[in-house]
């Protein structure tokens, strides 16, 4: 995601890099320290970027259970942060490793699009999923009616060409230009313009409807649990009050279903109950998502307030260590996600561990 050009001054035969246009240090004298690392990180993002995530896919897709909107959701921000790890991770590691691009310019500009793209999809997916988490809370008899398939598919859609549409500006010139012969650099677009337009749509304001959203599911769920409990105690006191004097009043109410019927001091709290449940597990999931969220804030968030220091700085050379960490960490979250699944939710420590036995019973 970030690079700045250094000082390099081993000679080597050019014709090894035909897109570089000075002089590059020889494989052999790639700092071992560096390789060694790489070698770690690579495996890390082998494992948990690309299996891990294409677990969360398979699990949504193979398991009838998982097939709701929102486990499509999470399967969506799985698919961006496959993509991430699978296209743009390798070419940064490249880039760390020989302290140079050595891929020409046109394929620098596709790759940092990409890399654009990705983390824009991945946060606007998680602002979706923060605004399906408080619709479910905030109303989870009726959620089912009303968000669908249809709906998620539809937010699916969006997601991705609102991420297109932000990350193509550099593409068709809204960047900041460099001389013809500086090919050995490939680092972020720090067009002052362009990097407040695209961290406010790409980060801040999906981030803003994020906190906004999950304040609201707190508000709500604090709401509906004392609701709750009310009616379950009083649901409770009209059943010791009808079992110590024998008689049964029914009262005329409507069940879960909308469906109007007489209901008796037991089937009211039997309702209560049953919409405790549906609370309970909804509640469950946006912990799970919340947790999530904070993750990705606490990955992202450093990179997005460091870039636009660094861009309206004329001299940002001392950043250039903090912007190479942070944009690692940034990297390092979609990692993240399919070690939390299995950890806090149930249906996917399932879904993970029938793949796992599944594939140590082909071995």
């Amino acid at each position: 995601m970030f690079h700045t050009e250094k000082n390099l001054s081993i000679s080597v035969d050019l014709d090894i890099y035909p897109n570089c246009t000075s002089k590059l240090p020889s494989l052999s004298q790639v700092n071992p320290t560096k390789v060694v690392i790489m070698v770690f990180v690579g495996i890390f993002f082998v494992l948990f970027g690309l299996l891990g995530n294409v677990l969360v896919i398979l699990a949504v897709v193979r398991h009838r259970h998982l097939h709701s909107v929102p486990h499509y959701l999470i399967a969506n921000l799985a698919v961006a942060d496959l993509l991430l790890s699978f296209t743009v991770v390798p070419f940064y590691a490249s880039l760390e490793l020989l302290d140079c691009w050595v891929w020409g310019q046109r394929l620098c500009d596709m790759w940092l699009s990409l890399d654009v793209l990705c983390c824009t999809a991945s946060i606007f997916t998680l602002c979706v999923i923060s605004v399906d988490r408080w619709m479910a809370i905030s109303n989870p008899l009726r959620y089912p009616s009303r968000v669908t398939t249809k709906h998620a598919l539809g937010a699916v859609l969006a997601v991705w060409v609102l991420s297109a549409a932000i990350s193509v500006g550099p593409l068709f010139g809204w960047k900041k230009l460099k001389p013809d012969n500086d090919t050995l650099v490939c680092k972020v677009n720090q067009d002052i313009g362009y990097v407040i337009f695209s961290n406010t749509c790409s980060f801040y304001v999906p981030l803003l409807v994020i906190l906004v959203m999950y304040c609201k599911v707190y508000v709500v769920a604090q709401k509906q649990m004392r609701s709750i409990r009310k009616g379950l105690w009083h649901g409770n006191v009209k059943d010791r009050e009808m079992h110590h004097s024998g008689n049964v009043t029914q009262l005329q109410a409507k069940d879960s279903c909308g469906n109007e019927e007489y209901l008796t001091g037991k089937c009211h709290s039997y309702g209560i109950q049953n919409r405790l449940r549906k609370f309970s597990r909804e509640m469950k999931a946006a912990k799970t998502l919340a947790v999530v969220v904070g993750c990705f804030v606490l990955c992202w968030l450093p990179f997005f307030l460091l870039l636009p220091i660094s861009s309206f700085s004329e001299n940002h050379s001392s950043l250039d260590q903090a912007l190479s960490i942070s944009a690692w960490f940034c990297y390092f979250n979609s990692c993240l996600n399919p070690i939390i699944y299995p950890c806090f939710s149930k249906d996917f420590r399932k879904a993970f561990i029938n793949f796992l036995n599944f594939f140590a019973f082909t071995d």
